[in-house]
């Protein structure tokens, strides 16, 4: 009976170290994803945002974070999000920020995505699009040093993962943002057009 207490007291030492432990590196997980996010806005703002007067008419610039290319920023007010576009189509991508999937160049005719994480360690990341209503204002600024307005038209949840059909060419400026919902299962996609 005495060996059965001892293991039980030890189990239950081990478990609280276990979580304790787990704890302490989700704690550290999330705050090197939100350094990460944060270092790379603020070399895009420093790099294009800043310097926007400067920059020749047409003139693209490269900016590289820690491997990735930074194509520009999306912030979405409404729900608060403010984050790096990426050009790299990796999962590794998509824990510094979102990127962009498919598509021309951001801000030209003919429409491109941007996909991120629905939730990235604790906190949401694109999940609250899901809040967004028509005219709702996503803003996009590109490594042009250009800032675009798109208006919010339509919203739509529960989309099957295997739904391509947003994936579409347009002759206007449009776009489209995409995240998981319903554990993976399926999708919100976000549609929006150019304010004139």
């Amino acid at each position: 009976m005495k060996k059965l207490l001892n293991i039980l007291i030890f189990l239950f030492i081990f478990s609280l170290y276990f979580v304790t432990f787990l704890m302490i590196y989700d704690n550290f997980r999330e705050r090197k994803l939100y350094d990460q996010e944060k270092n790379a806005l603020d070399l895009f703002e420093n790099k294009i945002e800043k310097k926007q007067q400067e920059i020749p008419q047409g003139q693209t610039y490269t900016v590289n974070y820690n491997g990735y290319t930074i194509l520009g920023r999306i912030q979405i007010p409404k729900v608060g999000i403010d984050t790096v576009i990426l050009k790299e189509h990796t999962y590794a991508a998509m824990n510094i920020g979102s990127i962009k999937t498919y598509g021309v160049d951001l801000n030209e005719k003919g429409g491109f995505v941007i996909s991120a994480h629905n939730f990235r360690g604790r906190t949401p990341f694109f999940y609250p699009v899901r809040n967004l209503v028509s005219n709702d204002i996503v803003r996009i600024i590109d490594n042009k040093g250009r800032t675009m307005e798109y208006s919010v038209y339509a919203v739509n949840r529960y989309v099957s993962p295997n739904d391509t059909s947003y994936l579409v060419s347009t002759d206007d400026y449009h776009l489209t943002i995409v995240t998981c919902e319903n554990g993976g299962k399926s999708r919100i996609i976000v549609k929006a057009h150019i304010v004139e």
